[in-house]
């Protein structure tokens, strides 16, 4: 188990568990630790799972904690990690589980040993333990490779463990229904559609979608996002009836994928290559002479292979003195956020604008702070430039700015160019294996290993987007699109309403997302631990990367309510209100206009007179 470096704990005394003794801290993650430990009683080898003491405090964190014991009670199985006991001290919780003393399934899909067949067998075991954990009306909810655990000492079996969300069905008599409608548990990367909605209301398919992502990662190497292509698209190698296995798994609706483990198993299983186990009684006298030859090409094999492996241990060690760095497997993302050690200041001018929270690298009257670390980078009239990888082939600038807002935004134009190979290519190729692409990336980085990256290939690959924010956050999108070899325009955006992750490549009216939104939730920055900070990365070839620009995006403001004051006067044409229990006399009609008198005189008196 990895440790999760963002958790905070203390040491425990090893008399922390009465009747254990805890020897030492093998993981930790969001809810506790889980150390190794001696049942003192049996003396054997046990892990210990703490409840962290602050969630101890917790009710709903509490019930959760007891629902995994219940769950691990409830199921005896070789391929599912048993319960010894559980209790409580004065502290917190705990639950003491059988040590499975290997590697966790992620662990194993890294290695460049695992071949195909030995995939399948390992899926079936996975899945001959989701079967049986079904039928004793557990659903597990969050299948995923760390979940997954292989026990050295018995042969390397899968053990399924981590039910601390199992779901359990009521009509198999089990009621620990502890998740509220509408909210969302589990890991997204490997969540059914339903269970990302209403997790309380997804069943046992959930755990079926998730089969289907584990057996497509195990064959492909990351998991489907999009507009997958099927693995024997991915891997021409593999039997396309494996396309129709994972395709139903995968479907939207419940009710088009497998209704049940077993006909996934029905169909997993003619697939998966059988171990001979013919013993020598059996072969005939030509039989025990071809296997007697076999044995001797495989010694003299062996023994060449050796001589081969002295002869490329010592090309391996001058290259890496020559280099200081060892070439790994990994995700782009995982080996451009390694601790190089090296760093070098870059100078670099630009501008920070405050009001309109925009940060800008080239021509401006502040100085930024920027470093380099691992390949050395130049700045050349505002552009960010790593030259030839002669140094070392994996480089990480970052930018030490942050910008105001609730969410982000962080465009680069990206240039990417494959160095040209030296004549002693091919020799490179038989010792380590095929040089790896040259790529770029535009990143956001936080605290160790935590990181957001948009990589791009100098050969015109599809782009790619790795996020890896904890162990709940993690994965893997790549999505074809038609990029010519060259320029291109990458962009990171984090809406600052929703809190979701969006990759684009391309321009103005050009601009396409790549694949789909990552949800990851208004508080999206405590996923980074740190504030995050813009990155540039470079692999094996040349990398340019000129406008960089940091904008922090605000929520916009709620309109403003204007309430009607009782002085203001009423606007023209408005009608009268007039309530119920007042009666409103309607004004008296104005008086005509007087008519000033006229005057005539009287013919006999001589007097005038008044004429209305």
């Amino acid at each position: 188990m990895a440790a999760d470096p963002t958790a905070i704990s203390r040491p425990k005394p090893a008399d922390f568990i009465p009747g254990y003794r805890l020897e030492k801290l093998v993981g930790k993650g969001g809810m506790g630790e889980v150390h190794q430990a001696v049942q003192l009683s049996l003396g054997r080898t046990v892990a210990v799972k703490l409840l962290s003491a602050e969630l101890a405090q917790d009710e709903s964190f509490v019930a959760r904690f007891e629902k995994e014991g219940a769950a691990l009670a409830a199921l005896r199985h070789p391929n599912i990690v048993s319960i010894v006991d559980k209790g409580r001290n004065k502290e917190t919780y705990y639950l003491v589980m059988e040590f499975v003393d290997g590697p966790s399934m992620r662990e194993v899909m890294r290695s460049p040993l695992l071949d195909f067949g030995q995939a399948l067998r390992m899926m079936m075991q996975i899945c001959r333990a989701i079967e049986y954990a079904h039928g004793r009306g557990v659903i597990h909810r969050d299948l995923k490779p760390e979940n997954i655990l292989f026990d050295e000492q018995a042969g390397g079996i899968a053990k399924v463990t981590d039910f601390g969300l199992a779901g359990f069905d009521e009509k198999a008599g089990l009621k620990h229904n502890l998740t509220q409608t509408n909210v969302a548990m589990g890991t997204a990367s490997y969540m059914a559609p339903e269970q990302q909605v209403d997790a309380k209301n997804a069943d046992h398919r959930a755990d079926v979608y998730s089969l289907g992502v584990l057996l497509y990662e195990l064959l492909c190497g990351d998991v489907p996002m999009g507009n997958f292509d099927a693995p024997s698209v991915r891997k021409p190698q593999l039997d396309k009836r494996l396309d129709a296995i994972v395709a139903r798994c995968l479907k939207t609706s419940p009710s088009e994928r497998y209704q049940k483990v077993g006909e996934m198993i029905a169909d997993l299983e003619p697939l998966v290559p059988a171990v001979s186990m013919v013993g020598t009684a059996q072969l005939s006298g030509i039989g025990r002479a071809m296997r007697r030859a076999r044995e001797i090409a495989r010694t003299i094999g062996r023994v060449a292979a050796a001589i081969l492996v002295v002869s490329a241990l010592a090309v391996l060690t001058a290259s890496f003195m020559r280099t200081g760095a060892k070439e790994k497997k990994m995700p782009a993302g995982f080996e451009l956020t390694t601790d190089f050690g090296s760093k070098f200041p870059v100078p670099q001018a630009g501008r920070i604008d405050k009001e309109s929270h925009v940060i800008t690298l080239g021509d401006g009257p502040d100085q930024i702070s920027v470093v380099a670390m691992g390949r050395k980078a130049v700045t050349r009239a505002g552009d960010i430039v790593y030259g030839p990888p002669e140094d070392a082939p994996v480089g990480r600038t970052v930018v030490d700015v942050t910008a105001d807002g609730e969410g982000l935004s962080l465009s680069a134009k990206v240039e990417t160019q494959a160095v040209r190979r030296s004549s002693l290519e091919p020799l490179y190729e038989i010792f380590r294996g095929p040089r790896a692409d040259a790529r770029s990336a535009l990143m956001l980085v936080g605290d160790t290993g935590r990181y957001v990256a948009l990589i791009i290939s100098g050969t015109g690959d599809d782009p790619r987007l790795e996020w890896a924010l904890g162990p709940d956050h993690r994965g893997v999108m790549t999505t074809a699109m038609s990029l010519a070899p060259g320029s291109q325009n990458l962009e990171l955006k984090i809406d600052p309403v929703t809190g979701a992750l969006s990759a684009m490549v391309g321009k103005d009216r050009d601009q396409r997302l790549l694949g789909s939104v990552i949800a990851l939730g208004p508080k999206w920055k405590e996923l980074f631990g740190d504030a995050p900070h813009p990155a540039l990365g470079c692999l094996e070839g040349t990398c340019a990367f000129h406008q960089v620009v940091l904008k922090g995006l605000k929520a916009p403001a709620p309109a403003p309510v204007v309430a009607q004051k009782d002085d203001e006067p009423e606007p023209a044409k408005r009608p009268v209100q007039v309530s119920q229990n007042t009666v409103r006399k309607p004004a008296p009609a104005p008086p005509p206009p007087q008519r000033p008198p006229v005057q005539a005189k009287n013919e006999k008196k001589g007097q005038p007179v008044k004429r209305r």
